[in-house]
């Protein structure tokens, strides 16, 4: 889901596009040995035709034109639909289809603007097979994704490999897990996400998508670590490598144009996010040397940030706290049979229940001023992942956008319990075919298959709110360095 809308919003109200980042996985490190690839599924040839299944396509809406809010997941009282095995086939192949929403309101001027994206998602998945991926070797499960934006209309293609393999959990139970991804869409954007340090390290999970057997009000979690790297066609990188509780350090390179040759230097930019909640934004206001923007930690309910300018004297300001640590927090659970909704589409032959298993996230950036929450349910029935649904709430407490000019560093700000802007991004993706190989696959065998498709809906939902976070920090960086040069020459 890439929801190309980068310039919309701003053209709505002059605020930014959507400010929200990745939730937790691995810190680049760990290719590791956690979870391993069984070696039956990367020899097995396939010796039955494949086979369609689930052929209905149901027909998909763009859902409301309101700004969507999230629900609270009912909670089941019947016990968890048996699911035992998330097998990976090289050659398998799943379609899904669905749409998705973007939706912004704006709170820093008054009327307070509003606007809303909607967009239609078809994906295909292939399983790729057993890939080499930061030093182990998971199944690759890649996305053919096409958004269709109604208005403004356009349309952007996404290609994303996703890497997952089943590993060891606690005692005889069975982890499902991702390693990260890769994706690049049509308009230059290229993002690899890695996770660190996959499996069970004494005690302490990442990449765990899913337990097996699935068993009703089972919990886990994963930590925030991470790394995650990005590239424009404009030359521009940017590099960030994310630890467990969720602190982060940061490098762009931003490429400068001129008519001379060679061109000038690129410019550097360092975001630096510690556990305690304070950071600085290292970046060139005009040109090196840098300065520095600090947001202290909070103290008597107040956050003061400053700015420090080579040959200038410090000017500071402060906002009343906004968010609570710790920066990352994250919970999985097995909500047992749950009504799928009537959005899913799901065709009748599914029936009207499934089991539910449910991820959310909260993800605090104090220094680009958003908090994050996140949730996401994906429906089995049968063993059939027939729906998957993503809710992605931001409030945002700092405005880059140039909306607003205030004094002394040239961005708004509030803290406390009013943000400036609330962006939610939903997607609501069903299951519409798979056609699967194997030598006898019993019809339970065959749907577990969908449970590997359907969780590529989600990567590819990260991977837009990935793209949704670089498009908000390339803004602090253009809006901070524009607002200096006015004031340095008024």
């Amino acid at each position: 889901m890439s929801f190309g809308n980068r310039a919309l919003f701003v053209l709505l109200a002059g605020v930014s596009a959507a400010a929200i980042g990745c939730s937790g996985g691995g810190g680049g490190g760990g290719g590791g040995t956690v979870p391993t690839v069984a070696p039956t599924h990367a020899t097995a040839a396939p010796t039955a035709t494949p086979t369609s299944v689930a052929t209905p396509t149901p027909t998909h809406t763009a859902g409301p034109t309101a700004s969507p809010t999230a629900s609270p997941t009912p909670q089941s009282t019947s016990s968890a639909i048996p699911v035992s095995t998330r097998p990976l086939h090289t050659g398998d192949t799943f379609a899904y289809a669905g749409s998705s929403l973007e939706s912004f309101v704006y709170s820093g001027v008054t009327p307070n603007p509003s606007g809303t994206v909607a967009a239609s998602v078809a994906q295909s998945v292939t399983d790729e097979g057993p890939t080499p991926f930061d030093g182990a070797t998971p199944f690759d499960l890649r996305t053919v994704e096409t958004d269709t934006q109604q208005s403004p209309a356009k349309t952007i293609g996404v290609t994303t490999d996703s890497y997952y393999a089943s590993g060891p959990y606690l005692g005889s139970q069975t982890g499902y897990y991702t390693y990260g991804f890769a994706s690049s869409d049509t308009e230059g954007q290229h993002i690899t996400d890695t996770m660190a340090s996959v499996g069970d390290h004494s005690g302490t999970f990442n990449g765990l998508v899913d337990v097996l057997p699935e068993t009703l009000a089972q919990t886990w979690t994963n930590t925030g670590a991470q790394t995650i790297a990005e590239s424009e066609s404009d030359g521009f990188t940017a590099n960030r490598t994310v630890n467990a509780d969720g602190s982060y350090v940061e490098n762009d390179t931003y490429p400068q144009t001129s008519q001379f040759t060679p061109p000038p230097a690129p410019l550097t930019a360092t975001i630096t996010e510690n556990s305690s909640g304070s950071g600085t934004y290292v970046l060139p206001l005009e040109g090196p040397p840098n300065s520095t923007f600090s947001y202290a930690t909070p103290s008597a309910g107040n956050i003061t940030i400053s700015l420090s300018q080579p040959g200038e004297p410090t000017v500071t300001n402060t906002v009343a706290t906004w968010y609570a640590l710790p920066l990352y927090t994250e919970t999985d659970r097995d909500d047992g049979a749950l009504a799928i909704p009537g959005s899913c589409d799901v065709p009748a032959q599914f029936g009207a229940r499934a089991n539910g298993i449910e991820q959310t996230f909260t993800r605090v950036d104090t220094v680009l001023g958003t908090l994050e929450n996140f949730d996401q349910i994906t429906y089995v029935v049968g063993g059939y992942a027939v729906c998957i649904r993503l809710t992605d709430t931001t409030d945002v407490f700092y405005d880059y956008s140039g909306q607003g000019d205030q004094p002394p560093f040239g961005f708004s700000f509030s803290g406390g319990q009013s943000p400036l802007e609330v962006i939610t991004t939903t997607s609501t993706v069903g299951l519409t075919s798979t056609s699967v190989t194997g030598a006898f696959r019993t019809r339970d065998a065959t749907s577990e298959q969908a449970v590997a498709g359907a969780a590529l809906a989600r990567t590819s939902f990260l991977a837009a709110l990935e793209r949704r976070r670089f498009e908000r920090r390339h803004q602090a960086f253009q809006r901070l360095r524009a607002a200096h040069v006015v004031r340095a020459h008024r």
